[in-house]
């Protein structure tokens, strides 16, 4: 099965006019993420025969990287407005966290974060009951 993974308007306009033209829905960025997460992952592993063709694929690369830094700036000035906008932003950190050189979960700051997590998801579904 294929992942759809082309860009939508929005996330082109992003790039020549920042982050403000994305919404404002934390589920939607992170959609975006794991998107461009993926089509990373593609461009990692194809193979580039030229010289050219690696630097085109290294330009692509770039503009991802840029793409998903954009993208975690909204993330950023988006405020939850409930527990599950506040878990949908710890969905996003630990996507950007995956891919940062200090992804380590056992490090105490990122053991921190997944303590948060592990609180929120106890208080919705204390919430919940």
């Amino acid at each position: 099965m294929r992942v759809n993974t082309t860009l939508d308007d929005r996330l082109v306009r992003a790039l020549r006019e920042g982050a403000d033209v994305l919404p404002e829905d934390l589920t939607m960025l992170n959609c975006y993420l794991k998107m461009i997460d993926r089509l990373l992952a593609e461009k990692a592993a194809e193979f580039e025969p030229s010289w050219s063709q690696a630097c085109d694929a290294a330009a692509e690369i770039e503009t991802l990287q840029t793409l998903e830094a954009v993208v975690a700036e909204r993330s950023i000035t988006v405020q939850a407005g409930d527990l599950g906008a506040v878990r949908a932003k710890l969905e996003i950190w630990r996507a950007l966290a995956d891919g940062a050189s200090d992804g380590d979960l056992s490090t105490p700051r990122n053991r921190l974060i997944l303590s948060v997590e592990a609180d929120l998801e106890r208080l919705s579904f204390d919430a919940q009951a």
